[in-house]
């Protein structure tokens, strides 16, 4: 027998036969859609996309068209950038346990030779990884750990569960197969300690400091006002003379709670001034001020980090709940959907919808609470006053992220997003 393929990505195959013929194969977390049971199994569809997210899956299905089937869906559920398509050939025949052959009459993967679905892995790009160094877990570790057969061991699971990002009604054997597709005992082991709480960050920290707003209103200039010139320069330096509260420092720990139409209303009003300053007539300027919130609440009108998503998934992957804490618009919340992070989060807090602004005490005391009010919290950030001073102020622990990592207000920080899982191990 060959020697076992150990890689890295998840392999998705259609059936429990398919999977007993790839564990010959393979050393690999092998997933099974139970045929097109995938298309309602919610849970099922929760696993995938959070192993793809993770590690990657390569599809490897039946060569007739239920199997594409399943192949096409499970591409679109996951994310293409997620998924390796590996394909085996349409071989006549049936499988030995099967009466009649499929409706097609090709064989299915449980009947094809090992060595040409171990080739069929490879072309689809498998990624080798380095030999297990530690013990695989059990279902004693998991009874050891309170996971299961104990009093109040289903609540624990699923509160873990969800803080690592699996689906939280995972069955025992389910459970162990993921989490030794995911870990080592030992590294298990430290997922389970008690970890401090991170908070995050958005604009200039996950998402690039983009002059969105700037281009927003020349991006409605030019649908709204055709023919006219676009003056970035000036749109600039008009909103940097406007009474945004971006240019004004926050002081005191007042509470201005306010709906999301009450939100952009007020900043509206300074859109409006920003166009007239730029010699547009009254109307126009009204209407190029409604303009901005369509565009700036578009999840495509943000740049993330090249390594935010990778730096959000293995955080989560080693146990740590992570928050996002921004002072934002209102539909802060839909566009880290829309741009594929609330995975990562188990909450959200926005200072538009809050009342607050970092760097006041307030909208770190309602974080806290949100969290759990933990024993120990960071709050990752690019802002050396907002988000650092305002952590420290609050009793959080300050980390700067791009040049905020040599900010005097950080306790500790990296110019890169990947360079804190030095610090968060």
């Amino acid at each position: 027998m060959s020697e076992l393929l150990r890689i890295r990505q998840a392999v998705v195959v259609e059936g429990r036969y398919d999977a007993i013929k790839l564990a010959d194969i393979v050393d690999a977390l092998i997933l099974t859609t139970n045929g097109f049971a995938i298309f309602r199994d919610k849970e099922q569809q929760a696993l995938l996309k959070q192993m793809g997210r993770a590690r990657g899956l390569i599809l490897l299905t039946d060569s007739d068209d239920a199997g594409f089937r399943i192949r096409r869906f499970i591409t679109n559920l996951v994310g293409e950038k997620y998924v390796a398509q590996a394909y085996i050939p349409a071989v006549e025949g049936k499988e030995r346990r099967k009466a009649q052959p499929s409706r097609e009459g090709t064989l299915g993967v449980e009947g094809i030779p090992a060595e040409v679905i171990r080739q069929a892995l490879l072309q689809a790009g498998a990624s080798a990884c380095a030999p297990r160094t530690g013990r695989q877990i059990t279902y004693t570790d998991l009874y050891e750990w309170g996971l299961s057969g104990g009093q109040g061991s289903a609540e624990t699971r699923r509160a873990l569960l969800r803080r690592i990002g699996l689906p939280p009604r995972l069955s025992k054997k389910a459970l162990c197969e993921v989490l030794n597709g995911m870990y080592t005992y030992e590294e298990f082991c430290s997922v389970c300690a008690e970890k401090p709480v991170l908070f995050w960050d958005f604009h200039g920290t996950l998402a690039m400091h983009d002059p969105i707003w700037y281009d927003a209103a020349a991006d409605a200039i030019r649908q709204l006002c055709p023919g006219r010139p676009v003056e970035y320069q000036r749109i600039r330096a008009a909103f940097h003379a406007s009474r945004l509260p971006w240019w004004q420092p926050v002081t005191g720990e007042e509470r201005h709670l306010l709906s999301p139409d009450a939100w952009w209303a007020v900043f509206e009003r300074e859109f409006e001034w920003i166009f007239l300053q730029c010699d547009f007539s009254a109307d126009e300027a009204a209407a190029l001020a409604k303009a901005i919130r369509p565009r700036i609440a578009r999840p495509d009108w943000h740049r993330l980090r090249p390594d935010a998503v990778s730096t959000l998934a293995e955080l989560q992957r080693r146990g740590y709940r992570q928050y996002l804490l921004s002072n934002n618009f209102p539909e802060t919340a839909q566009v880290v959907e829309g741009l594929g992070l609330a995975p990562y989060f188990s909450g959200v807090i926005v200072s538009a919808l809050v009342g607050y602004d970092k760097p006041q005490k307030g909208i770190f005391r309602l974080a806290m609470e949100m969290a759990g009010n933990p024993q120990t919290a960071y709050m990752i950030g690019d802002n050396p006053m907002d988000d650092l001073q305002g952590a420290r102020d609050a009793g959080l622990i300050p980390v700067g992220v791009d040049r905020a990592a040599r900010a005097p207000q950080a306790q500790m920080g990296s110019e890169t997003l990947s360079g804190l899982l030095e610090l968060f191990l």
